[in-house]
C-alpha cells in the first residue's frame, strides 16, 4: 500500500498543478493587456522586480520558521537557471503573444504539454508511447491549421514567428524545470522560486538598462492604477503561486506528468479572452480542438491501460 505521507504529496502536487494551469491561463490575456502600452521587456522586467521582494519576504518568513541551512549552490548554474531559462522563456514568450496576439497564442499554448515531453525524452530519455507519439503529430498538425488560418498579410512580421517564439518559449521553460530539480535538490520551492526571479530580475534590469544607455530603449513610463493591477495579477498568482506550484508538481510527480496539467492553460486562456470580447474564427478553433483532441486522446489510452 501506498505510504499516507506519499499520498498526500501526490495530492497535494496535482492540486497545486491545476490551481498554477488555470492561473497560467489568465497569463496571455493579461500580457496581451498591458502590451499595448509596454514593449515586452518592459513588461517582464515589471513583473520580476515587484516579484523578487515578495519572494525574498516568504523566503525570510520560511527561514525563521524552519531555520533551514541548505547547502550553497553554484553560481553559475543559479543564473542560468534564473538569465537563461526564466528570463528566455519570459522573452520569447512575451515578444511571440505580441505577435501572435492574444487568442492565437492561447490556442498555441495547447501544444505546451508535448513540448513538456519532448524536452523530457531529449535529456531524461523518457521515451513518449504511442498515444503520446500521435499526441505529437496532431499538435503538430493542428499547430499548422491555426497558425495558417490566423495570419494578416498587412502584418509586420513572418508567417508563424509569433508561435514559434512562444514554443521556443515553451523550450526554455521545460529545460529550467528539470535542470532546477536537478541542480537545487534539497532547497524548497520558495527558496528556488526566489534565486530564479531573483537572477531573471537582475540579468534583466542589467540589459534593458545597457539598451537605455545606449539609445535602443526608452524609460518606461509609470503605470496607471489598471496596469499595475494587472502587472500585480501576472506578478502574484502567475509568477509566484505558479511558479511555486509549477516546481512542486514537478520535484513530485516528474515533467511528463506534470506537463499533462497544461492541458487547462488554452481552456482558461480561451474563455478569458472569449470574455473579453475576441471570438476565434473557425480555422484556430479547428487546430486548437486538434491539438486538445491528441493529448485528450493520450490521456484516455494512459489511464485505460
Amino acid at each position: 500500500m501506498t505510504d499516507p505521507l506519499q499520498r498526500r504529496r501526490v495530492l497535494l502536487a496535482n492540486l497545486a498543478l491545476m490551481v498554477t494551469a488555470t492561473f497560467w491561463g489568465t497569463h496571455i490575456p493579461a500580457s496581451w493587456f498591458v502590451l499595448a502600452r509596454y514593449t515586452p521587456f518592459e513588461v517582464i522586467v515589471g513583473r520580476y522586480v515587484l516579484a523578487v521582494p515578495l519572494l525574498v519576504m516568504l523566503l525570510a518568513i520560511e527561514t525563521r520558521a524552519t531555520d533551514a541551512r541548505p547547502e550553497p549552490k553554484p553560481l553559475h548554474h543559479l543564473w542560468m537557471l534564473g538569465g537563461i531559462g526564466i528570463l528566455g522563456f519570459a522573452t520569447s514568450y512575451t515578444i511571440g503573444i505580441s505577435i501572435a496576439g492574444q487568442l492565437q497564442g492561447s490556442l498555441i499554448s495547447a501544444a505546451s504539454p508535448v513540448v513538456g515531453v519532448l524536452v523530457a525524452w531529449a535529456l531524461r530519455g523518457a521515451r513518449p508511447d504511442g498515444a503520446m507519439q500521435l499526441a505529437l503529430v496532431m499538435a503538430l498538425a493542428g499547430a499548422i491549421i491555426g497558425i495558417a488560418g490566423s495570419q494578416d498579410l498587412s502584418r509586420v512580421g513572418l508567417p508563424g514567428l509569433g508561435e514559434a517564439l512562444m514554443i521556443f518559449g515553451n523550450v526554455m521553460w521545460s529545460w529550467y524545470s528539470l535542470a532546477a530539480q536537478d541542480w537545487l535538490r534539497g532547497w524548497s520551492q520558495i527558496r528556488v522560486a526566489t534565486w530564479s526571479i531573483a537572477m531573471a530580475a537582475v540579468t534583466a534590469v542589467v540589459l534593458i538598462g545597457g539598451m537605455i544607455f545606449l539609445g535602443y530603449a526608452r524609460v518606461p513610463p509609470l503605470p496607471d492604477l489598471i496596469d499595475f493591477l494587472v502587472l500585480l495579477h501576472l506578478v502574484i498568482p502567475v509568477t509566484i503561486l505558479g511558479l511555486l506550484g509549477w516546481n512542486y508538481g514537478v520535484r513530485v510527480l516528474g515533467l511528463s506528468v506534470a506537463s499533462l496539467y497544461l492541458n487547462l492553460v488554452p481552456v482558461t486562456a480561451v474563455l478569458t479572452v472569449v470574455l473579453l470580447g475576441d471570438a476565434p474564427n473557425l480555422w484556430q478553433l479547428v487546430g486548437g480542438l486538434v491539438i486538445v483532441a491528441g493529448i485528450a486522446q493520450a490521456q484516455i489510452r494512459r489511464l485505460s491501460a
